[in-house]
């Protein structure tokens, strides 16, 4: 990861334009609605020491958030930069440290982008 992508979860809209040209543009951030339900919440309402309001901490003691899973993209050109060291050297350690699982580290150099 060089850096992320702030639009990598609205992707139709922010790269409409780009769909439209036909590039392959994917999401990097999924965002949904979640649950929590910890034990320790549900205590704190059942003895009074959390008010529940209905709307974020349920009287069940549950909470409602939002949750993002953010996708790993390297940019491989550039995390070789940071690191001090060349490109090729960086696909060939990864590929080492990975027992080889990743063998397009190695025989596509074109490509510049790793998601593990």
């Amino acid at each position: 990861i060089a850096s992320i992508d702030p639009f990598g979860h609205l992707t139709t809209e922010a790269y409409s334009a780009y769909l439209d040209k036909g590039f392959d543009v994917r999401p990097t951030i999924a965002v949904t609605k979640a649950h929590i339900d910890l034990p320790e919440c549900r205590e704190a309402v059942r003895t009074g020491r959390l008010k529940p309001d209905g709307k974020i901490l349920m009287p069940s003691g549950k909470s409602m958030c939002h949750k993002a899973a953010i996708e790993p993209v390297w940019y491989l050109p550039e995390i070789a930069r940071r690191f001090g060291c060349t490109e090729t050297h960086l696909r060939q350690s990864i590929f080492r440290m990975t027992n080889g699982m990743y063998p397009e580290l190695i025989t596509r150099p074109d490509i510049k982008i790793f998601l593990p």
